[in-house]
């Protein structure tokens, strides 16, 4: 049981690390959070905001930061018992709440990959996520981004109850989902809120964009 509370507490203060905050802040002094669009501290922002080459550099630490202590805790414990789930999901844990932004966190994608990355060759998770997520960006495409992502990880979510084996992975996944879903439903209910799409090959199927009416309406509540 120390075992997988150790691993857990290191899976989560890896997490918790953010890369995408932090080099952007030390080497080019700039604020990611305060210069993009959603003040999201992600690697997307800062191939945005701050360029190609750091935007590369955060990605790589941040799908890392999942994928390491994962990797490494199993080879001391075993991905077979339910407390399993906990080492999963606390680097998407650490980097949705993260201690070092007073729990404003990022919204976790990237992460997520690295912890399924982590699981590799032993788990599907990798593929049962990326799939979704190519589909649902290109050939039947969901608008806005927010309601893309929560989709993704539901389908995610369900996919892995018919084909991952091991209950703690499952288990592991679901709370990564209610993690990232808290992570988006906020931005969707700020930004988004009435906007969604639907597109086949870019051919719109259908949609809603609030005019301008609305959106000062939501703005205002």
């Amino acid at each position: 049981m120390l075992a997988y509370l150790f691993w857990t507490v290191v899976s989560f203060f890896s997490g918790s690390v953010m890369y995408s905050y932090l080099i952007p802040k030390v080497f080019y002094k700039k604020d990611i959070t305060q210069i993009s669009k959603d003040g999201n501290p992600g690697c997307g922002n800062v191939f945005t905001c701050i360029g190609i080459p750091c935007g590369i550099l955060c990605l790589l630490l941040e799908l890392a930061k999942g994928a390491v202590p994962v990797w490494l805790a199993l080879h001391y414990v075993s991905p077979d018992d339910l407390m399993f789930a906990g080492v999963l999901a606390a680097p998407v844990l650490g980097h949705a709440f993260s201690p070092m932004l007073k729990n404003h966190g990022g919204k976790a994608i990237a992460v997520t990959f690295g912890t399924y990355i982590g699981l590799c060759p032993q788990s599907m998770l990798l593929f049962l996520l990326a799939i979704p997520f190519v589909f649902f960006s290109t050939l039947l495409r969901i608008t806005p981004h927010s309601l893309r992502v929560m989709t993704t990880y539901a389908v995610t979510l369900v996919s892995s109850v018919f084909f991952e084996e091991k209950t703690a992975l499952i288990l592991g996944t679901a709370i990564i989902t209610a993690a990232v879903f808290y992570r988006h439903i906020g931005d969707y209910l700020r930004r988004e809120k009435g906007q969604y799409g639907l597109s086949v090959f870019s051919v719109r199927l259908l949609g809603h964009q609030p005019d301008e009416q609305e959106v000062s309406h939501t703005g205002k509540a």
